[in-house]
């Protein structure tokens, strides 16, 4: 009768009732298992693992226990007392601050201008426990802190240097304020960048606003085309000058050796003529005589006139010219024959010497 009721009872009464009978038999032993059995499931439920990038804060009841687990295996309590919060700390975060009513930001400029602007931030969390438990939501206190920040920033300067060149200034003094605020407020986010992605005038004035910097870049262009010019010019200028310095420089040296050198040729003749001043003298006559011989000119002399020769180093008052009231001068003119007549003899040709 046993036998059959064992055929007919259910698979799993059965182990459950040898696993009884067991713990009964071997009670300590069972304990032992039971404990071990615990204590493995609680080791196993203890480990976690925290991956690259990520930073991971522990919880204990609530209470915020550590918020820098870094990448790897750590420990914590199972069964519920430890919670793990996993956060990726090691990228950089966008967020693109919009408007309350439109993707742009409309602000007025410091010269009362409007003009709308879009703006992308990029961002890190440093304090893990900071931005998870300071303050109920970063991103939008963050948003908050760029769109303050950006007003204070475009109404401190005219609407030509926001649309132009402006654009660093304000990103940096935009990034330097919100980063003081996030600070204060306790955030536990640091700001890497803040870029202005689009600077637009309102739609109603833009073409007005592209006339006019189309005006400046023209004015711009015109400077910039006078400025090479006037730099070319004067370039110029200065290579010109500098030619002649060179040259003037290369004239003086010249006069200078030539001026020393005639001062040594004047110290040899002075030498000489100390010690032979007659042959000295006559040297000084006979070069002076062959320099003057050497720009003779011909001079046609009457017939019958003597041609004479002389060399004189003494300049003299000019002798009168003969004249048609002279009764010789008169005579000779009218007795001379024709060169190109028959018979005729042609005066002998002297040089006569200049002094």
């Amino acid at each position: 009768m046993a036998s059959d009721r064992e055929q007919t009872t259910p698979p799993s009464v059965r182990v459950i009732t040898a696993f009884v009978r067991f713990v009964a038999t071997h009670r300590g032993l069972s304990l032992a298992i039971a404990a071990g059995a615990f204590v493995a499931v609680s080791l196993v439920a203890s480990i976690y693992a925290v991956a690259n990038g990520e930073t991971a804060a522990v919880r204990r009841f609530g209470r915020m226990v550590t918020d820098a687990v870094g990448p790897g295996l750590a420990l914590r309590a199972p069964w519920g007392i430890d919670r793990i919060d996993k956060v990726k700390t090691g990228q950089v975060a966008r967020l693109a601050v919009t408007g309350d009513f439109e993707e742009q930001i409309g602000l007025v400029t410091g010269d009362e201008n409007l003009i709308d602007i879009g703006v992308v931030v990029q961002y890190q969390i440093t304090q893990l426990g900071a931005s998870l438990f300071g303050v109920e939501d970063a991103g939008a206190l963050l948003a908050h802190a760029v769109r303050t920040a950006l007003v204070g920033a475009a109404a401190s300067m005219p609407v030509d240097d926001v649309l132009t060149s402006g654009k660093a200034k304000i990103e940096t003094d935009v990034r330097r304020e919100a980063q003081a605020m996030m600070e204060r407020y306790g955030t536990g986010l640091t700001l890497v960048a803040v870029n202005l992605q689009s600077v637009n005038p309102p739609s109603e004035a833009a073409a007005s606003f592209r006339k006019v910097n189309d005006a400046k870049a023209e004015a711009a262009r015109m400077q910039n085309d006078a400025e090479s010019e006037r730099d070319q010019r004067r370039n110029l200028a200065r290579g010109e000058a500098g030619k002649r310095l060179h040259e003037a420089g290369q004239a003086a040296d010249s006069r200078k050796r030539q001026a020393a050198g005639a001062a040594d040729r004047f110290r040899q003749v002075l030498v000489q003529k100390t010690k032979t001043p007659e042959l000295t003298r006559v040297d000084l006559y006979t070069d002076m005589a062959m320099r003057a011989l050497a720009k003779a000119r011909l001079v046609i002399l009457a017939p019958g006139e003597a041609p004479r020769v002389d060399i004189n180093l003494i300049e003299r008052e000019a002798s009168p010219t003969p004249t048609a009231k002279t009764p010789g001068a008169a005579v000779a003119k009218a007795s001379e024959p024709l060169p190109d007549e028959p018979g005729t003899d042609t005066a002998p040709v002297a040089p006569e010497t200049q002094p």
